[in-house]
């Protein structure tokens, strides 16, 4: 009786084993396949355009548990913007742009001023009323932030 119970313990440790050499064999390639390509197996990445909606949302939320003042980054909040509004086959004005920036207007104005001598973002005169400024993401500045958000969805 005792050689039985000492053979379905070994049965036992050797089904045990076998499993966990399985699930080393799994992480081990796992990890081979990240350190070749940086994207870690079986990791869905994100839609980029959803991930632009996500973070304005949190960035929105914070505002509702801390002050203002804490986070003042209008020119992310507009690139993020303009991110999200080109994903969706939208133009933005300039006030449209300014509203999305939690900014004074003459400090989103000197950040939308800036962002085009960076080559971010393209200006053109709206065709049906020439008071306004459309506002558009850059074909770099699409270019960055999709890279950017591609590569925050595959961590």
């Amino acid at each position: 009786m005792p050689n039985e119970s000492i053979a379905g313990l070994v049965k036992d440790l050797t089904s045990q084993l076998s499993a966990i050499a399985v699930e080393f064999g799994t992480r081990a390639d796992r990890l081979a396949h990240e350190s070749d390509s940086g994207v870690p197996m079986g990791a869905a990445a994100l839609d980029p355009r959803e991930l632009a909606k996500q973070l304005l949302a949190q960035r929105m939320a914070r505002f509702d548990h801390f002050p203002a003042e804490l986070f003042h980054e209008p020119a992310w909040d507009m690139l993020l913007a303009l991110f999200v509004a080109h994903e969706e086959r939208r133009t933005m004005n300039v006030k449209t742009l300014v509203a999305s920036a939690q900014a004074p207007v003459t400090t989103s104005q000197r950040w939308i001023d800036h962002l085009h001598k960076l080559k971010l973002i393209d200006r053109v005169i709206d065709p049906v009323d020439r008071r306004r400024m459309e506002i558009s993401l850059s074909d770099s500045g699409y270019t960055a932030i999709t890279a950017y958000l591609r590569r925050l969805g595959a961590a």
